[in-house]
């Protein structure tokens, strides 16, 4: 038998973005598509406690964040990371895409992996 309580998914790809939203769980971004380092964080969320709730925002002051240093991190992230299963397009046009990133798996998958 193998350990019972699943680790959360730590992917080092994901660490940079864990940088920028600490405490987040899922981050929400804004890029250009003809040039990825220029982007914004929008915002950062944490799960809810029930599956089906809505995303608990984390409001920390800081979102929109549009400096330099957050775009560069976003930008390296997309140009290398963009396909994982994590990554998902929110909205795409020719000026803007909107991603959503999961940093970690919500609690309720966590514990249905413990029923088994």
């Amino acid at each position: 038998m193998g350990p019972s309580n699943p680790q959360p998914r730590r992917t080092a790809p994901l660490d940079s973005l864990r940088e920028l939203a600490p405490g987040a769980e899922l981050v929400k971004f804004r890029a250009n598509p003809h040039n990825w380092s220029q982007a914004e964080l929008l915002a950062a969320y944490t799960w809810p406690q029930l599956q089906g709730d809505r995303l608990v925002p984390l409001d920390r002051g800081t979102y929109p964040d549009d400096s330099h240093d957050t775009a560069l991190t976003i930008g390296e992230f997309l140009s290398r990371y963009q396909q994982l299963p994590v990554v998902r397009v929110l909205q795409a046009s020719d000026a803007a895409y909107t991603f959503l990133v999961e940093l970690a798996r919500p609690s309720w998958e966590l514990a249905e992996g413990d029923s088994q």
